[in-house]
């Protein structure tokens, strides 16, 4: 049986990002050798340095998206979704250097049948890996892993991947409130099915969108799944102010689109009964 090759939507959010075109020409390069089917969508988020009008040059394969202002990570996924056509919604970002190759990880899980449910995931996430764990970061973790194995017999796992302590408390504050069960939910390495990303809206209009999908697939009941990527030691990049939307999704989450209106033309005007004559010669109603 040969492999699946659904077509997939590959959508890269841009915000003055013209000295990391190269970037974009290694992906479309990529998509090339992946034997199916692609859009490679970019999503050019009100810049300044003239990275809209130096792509088409650079990178002819690629569908320019533009925003006019800076509107965030979030607004670019709403438009680029809009513009989907194939049953695969994948994203990624520039500010990292994420690994083209990672992408076949994640084509491979979403395939994959849950044994149990009987169904295939609808979300697979990249994790970062390679960034050093701090000493005492490492030894703690170590330290307590080794007393639950000693004390209950808790097999010792693999420790989760350090990503700087604005990340751990982001990371964990995100599993409490929402039940985020990822180890790196600010990834830009997330590979969906397109039907599920168009059941519900996307209210976030910055950064908390990678949160507030995967907040949604989990209330959802989705299978979802993360996978690691290829270890670099660079930095994350700095995210946005994600308060705002934070409050707004948490106040007031949606999970499905609202149906549109009923359109139709307007109802008749209520017209009186006819009156009934009788005819000649036929017995009077009975009072």
């Amino acid at each position: 049986m040969s492999a699946p090759t659904d077509p997939i939507t590959v959508v890269i959010p841009v915000h003055n990002a013209s000295h990391l075109l190269d970037r974009v020409v290694a992906w479309r390069a990529y998509l090339d050798k992946c034997g199916r089917s692609y859009d490679l969508l970019v999503v050019d988020d009100g810049s300044t340095d003239g990275t809209a009008e130096k792509l088409p040059g650079r990178e002819p394969r690629a569908c320019l998206l533009r925003h006019d202002t800076r509107r965030g990570f979030g607004a670019c996924l709403r438009t680029a979704l809009a513009e989907a056509r194939y049953p695969l919604f994948f994203y990624t970002a520039l500010d990292y250097p994420y690994t083209p190759s990672d992408l076949r990880k994640l084509l491979d899980r979403i395939d994959l049948r849950d044994e149990i449910l009987g169904r295939k995931p609808d979300l697979i996430s990249g994790c970062r890996t390679g960034i050093p764990t701090p000493g005492l970061v490492r030894w703690g973790g170590f330290a307590w892993r080794l007393l639950w194995r000693l004390f209950a017999g808790m097999p010792m796992t693999e420790p989760t991947p350090w990503h700087g302590w604005g990340e751990l408390w982001y990371r964990t504050r995100a599993s409490w409130v929402y039940g985020v069960p990822l180890a790196d939910i600010n990834s830009c390495f997330k590979l969906f099915r397109t039907a599920f990303l168009k059941r519900f809206p996307i209210q976030s209009d910055g950064d908390f969108v990678h949160t507030e999908l995967v907040a949604k697939a989990t209330f959802l009941k989705s299978i979802m799944d993360e996978v690691p990527l290829t270890p670099k030691p660079d930095p994350l990049p700095s995210r946005g102010d994600v308060r705002h939307d934070c409050k707004r999704v948490l106040r007031a989450p949606c999970f499905a689109h609202e149906p549109p209106p009923s359109v139709g033309l307007p109802p008749a005007p209520h017209a009186p009964a006819p009156a009934v004559l009788d005819a000649p010669g036929s017995p009077s109603p009975v009072s």
